[in-house]
């Protein structure tokens, strides 16, 4: 068994399968088990997620806001939670970034999140990070050159839900894609792909979690799999459903018997 379960291991590596929870939008969220950014990430960890990925939009992980002694505390509770940081999600309204007169000030948000990956990414909590965001099929000029040249200066990964931007790589969102009738194993075979985004179970949109687990499992390039739970009525029940319904489609289970 033990043999069986290493073999696994180096299969799927050591970050394979982890479920990152994002902390996307739970400041404001009405049932969220607590405000605040520490509360939250120690309730990702108490729920039983790995990992967690940090939200630019909170109010307290503004990267505008955040100097350098606070960004070694936000590392610190992600260390004390025995979390693995997975990225930043930076939600700022696509259609800003669209507008001569917001994109400079939408853009600036976008180029901070990624700033911080860079810099939370030299501090051991994780180090291939994704910052995530939504743009417009038609940006303002520049954007997405400026955002793409940021990425890989700081060293991290910039995912957009938008396929049309080349330049940077795609999150996809399943329960969308579900929707929409779209093949989501197909979009999980491209390397560019670099994030999954689920909210959840739904009793009306039952995602194939053993496809998408299964198509994480054999891939070559990373992917990250994250847990949105920002559209979620109820994020502490939904936390604790999902979880087990992405364990229970772990194709690395049959490895270990």
């Amino acid at each position: 068994m033990g043999i069986q379960l290493g073999m696994a291991e180096s299969i799927f590596g050591p970050s394979a399968g982890v479920l990152a929870c994002s902390l996307r939008g739970l400041a404001s969220h009405a049932h969220a088990p607590s405000d605040s950014a520490r509360g939250l990430i120690e309730w990702v960890s108490a729920e039983g997620c790995r990992g967690v990925v940090l939200d630019a939009i909170h109010p307290e992980m503004r990267p505008r806001d955040l100097g350098r002694s606070a960004r070694r505390d936000l590392a610190a509770s992600v260390r004390r939670a025995e979390l693995e940081w997975m990225g930043i999600d930076v939600f700022v309204p696509a259609a800003h970034l669209a507008s001569a007169e917001h994109s400079d000030r939408a853009l600036a948000a976008v180029i901070g999140a990624i700033e911080l990956a860079g810099e939370l990414r030299t501090m051991g909590i994780g180090d291939k990070p994704v910052v995530t965001l939504d743009l417009p099929d038609e940006p303002a000029e520049g954007v997405v050159r400026t955002i793409a040249d940021a990425a890989e200066r700081a060293g991290v990964i910039v995912a957009c839900l938008s396929e049309k931007h080349q330049l940077l790589k795609r999150a996809i969102d399943l329960d969308a894609m579900h929707e929409a009738g779209a093949d989501v194993v197909g979009a999980l075979t491209t390397a560019r792909t670099a994030q999954v985004r689920w909210g959840g179970p739904r009793i009306e949109r039952r995602v194939d979690l053993f496809s998408v687990r299964g198509s994480l499992a054999i891939r070559t390039s990373p992917c990250a799999a994250v847990l949105d739970i920002s559209r979620s009525f109820e994020p502490a029940r939904t936390i604790g459903t999902a979880i087990q319904a992405w364990s229970k489609a772990d194709p690395a289970s049959g490895l270990a018997h």
